[in-house]
């Protein structure tokens, strides 16, 4: 169970490590925070669909377009990832909506 601390568990920081690495290739830089949203940074439409290609072929899972416009920050596409995947990124395949 919960020891109280707030660190996430293992799975989270792997998925969250994948997520941020995926916007830094496609931004080209490494200037935003985990809660700060992909289009206020530099991110467009088209490079959408690069971070959900490359986070999909990383996690083993076939990711919407629609997943990353739901959740456009590092924090936020990260749990909602996790969820598409049971928390165990590369495990399962997951369809499109």
């Amino acid at each position: 169970m919960s020891s109280g601390s707030s660190d996430p568990a293992p799975d989270t920081v792997v998925v969250r490590e994948l997520v941020r690495g995926a916007w830094v290739v496609v931004l080209g830089h490494d200037d935003f925070g985990n809660d700060d949203e992909f289009f206020t940074v530099g991110g467009h439409s088209l490079l959408v669909a690069r971070v959900m290609a490359q986070l999909g072929q990383q996690v083993g899972a076939r990711l919407p377009l629609r997943l990353f416009f739901d959740h456009p920050t590092v924090t936020a596409l990260t749990g909602a990832i996790e969820a598409r995947t049971g928390g165990r990124p590369g495990e399962r395949e997951v369809d499109a909506l």
